[in-house]
């Protein structure tokens, strides 16, 4: 025998499920059966404008046994019975006729189809019955956002062409991180945060070149303890730090900090101010905490690392590719390892500085095709370039690499990328209540080839971008993790230790061995 507490939770779970399925509804099949019609009429009647609930479900029941009732009005009349029972505090039989519902019609669409039309109101209803009902107190927004992602992922599981995390529920303040990340700005004091692995305490990872935080005289490898005051949680502190140390432009914070070397805790003052995020890095850092981008100075091989596709990413390449031009480089080393991607726009507009005319992509979607191409205007040529990429590199990032090694722009080295061959579009949901990022088109490379991993796509099938012959190098997970570890810290590193993190990336020697290969001939 179940217990009160299972019987709650499995009644969760069922009315999440049809919650889910019901919302995905489409269409409306029209009723067909006299009798049948009269008596859901009649049942409808008693249980909204009676409110003889007992007495509905009794009228309910009858069009659910009678085999000669049309189908259309058995599923009608099976969900109202559902939450009569419900309502009537029933809930093993509710579970039961819910679970029959879906039983007896595993053609889903159909039963969508014939109860779409009533789902407004249900749906509102089965929302007020878990709140009051459910085994603890559970907030609305808490269960909207649970059923969102109910439907997110039932409509991943019914999807053919399209891995489950292709398509993906946002939450409020996940919108607004994306939206920083896009825009590449946000207000704050410009550090970024960790928690450190031996104390559990929040860890200043990083601080941004001529960020609030740097001009204050806060380092990395500080752990802070307090922010205005307020003592960190043990909980979601990472969050909440972040949190409490944004805030508008020109406002005053006060950081609690404790630094190796420094007897108890001080407080150090940080004006917020709008704090750029870059998207473009270097090879290392100078004395003046500014990114070197000349990876070797005698043979004049510069270095881009490009940590994201953001709408500035174009205009910071532009600049490094300037600053490199009047130093004279000769070869270019693209670091986009790790690149989850970006916007679409960005991602064409960093291709076409590197190529004078030719396709760049193609974006198909449901209404038609779209076609990018390169333009001569505000084009770097004349310097060898070899392309780095790995197993996380992604979306965006793939359609940059994939343009320049279509063209023969440039040599590609590494490991095959992730094979996200697919635009996704934010969509606001209403009240704030966050937003679905959804696919609405795939492109394609240059030569026409499909770059997306479809979920039954082998290893031995075209997607995503590979390495050209002779430039295939995959690190092992434990050199992946030395690697982002080394770069996540170069900047704490001397010069010396900077050289050797850089000698211990094989791919970056690959690269390197590549851009000189191509300079032989002209020397």
């Amino acid at each position: 025998m179940k217990s009160k507490s299972s019987i709650q939770i499995s009644l969760g779970k069922t009315l999440l499920t049809v919650l889910a399925a019901a919302t995905l509804a489409l269409v409306a099949v029209s009723s067909r059966g006299a009798s049948a019609s009269e008596l859901l009429e009649k049942g409808i009647y008693t249980e909204e404008t009676k409110c003889e609930l007992k007495a509905a479900s009794e009228i309910y029941q009858q069009i659910v046994a009678d085999p000669a009732a049309d189908r259309a009005l058995v599923a009608q009349a099976q969900l109202r019975l559902g939450l009569c029972q419900l309502k009537l505090g029933n809930k093993p039989q509710a579970i039961s006729a819910l679970d029959r519902l879906t039983q007896e019609f595993p053609d889903k669409e159909r039963l969508l189809a014939i109860v779409g039309n009533q789902m407004p109101q249900l749906l509102n209803e089965m929302l007020q019955q878990i709140e009051q009902n459910y085994i603890k107190e559970i907030d609305r927004s808490e269960l909207m956002e649970t059923a969102i992602r109910a439907i997110i992922g039932k409509l991943d599981s019914r999807a053919t062409g399209l891995r489950p995390d292709d398509m993906e529920y946002l939450a409020a303040d996940q919108v607004a991180d994306l939206n920083t990340g896009i825009e590449q700005k946000f207000a704050g004091i410009g550090a970024v945060l960790k928690i450190d692995d031996t104390t559990q305490e929040v860890a200043i990872q990083s601080l941004l070149p001529d960020s609030p935080g740097l001009r204050a005289g806060l380092r990395p490898g500080d752990r802070i303890l307090k922010v205005d005051g307020v003592q960190l949680p043990e909980s979601k502190q990472l969050k909440m730090t972040v949190d409490l140390l944004r805030g508008k432009p020109g406002s005053l914070t006060t950081v609690g900090i404790k630094r190796e070397g420094v007897a108890g805790v001080f407080d150090v003052q940080v004006v917020r101010d709008t704090v750029r995020l870059p998207s473009v890095n270097g090879i290392r850092y100078r004395p003046d905490k500014t990114w070197d981008f000349m990876l070797d100075d005698q043979r004049k091989i510069g270095y881009i690392r490009l940590t994201q596709v953001g709408k500035q990413s174009p205009d910071e390449i532009k600049a490094v590719l300037t600053g490199l031009k009047q130093r004279g480089f000769k070869a270019l080393i693209l670091d986009l390892r790790d690149n989850p991607g970006g916007v679409l726009d960005g991602a064409i507009a960093i291709a076409d500085l590197f190529l004078e005319s030719g396709r760049i992509v193609t974006v198909k979607g449901r209404n038609g095709e779209s076609a990018y191409d390169a333009h001569p205007e505000g084009t770097f040529s004349g310097f060898a370039t070899a392309l780095l990429v790995n197993r996380h590199t992604a979306s965006a990032a793939e359609i940059i690499a994939a343009a320049l090694q279509d063209h023969h722009r440039a040599l590609v080295v590494g490991e095959r990328t992730f094979g996200q061959g697919i635009v996704r579009t934010l969509l606001p949901l209403k009240g704030g209540a966050g937003a679905l990022k959804l696919p609405v088109a795939a492109y394609y490379r240059p030569s026409g080839k499909n770059v997306n991993r479809y979920p039954d796509s082998k290893e031995t099938d075209d997607w995503g971008v590979q390495p050209d012959s002779g430039y295939e190098l995959t690190l092992s997970d434990d050199e992946l993790k030395q690697h982002n570890n080394e770069r996540l810290g170069r900047e704490l590193l001397n010069p010396e230790e900077s050289a050797k993190a850089e000698s211990r990336d094989r791919q970056l020697q690959k690269a390197i061995d590549c851009v000189v290969a191509q300079l032989k001939p002209n020397n």
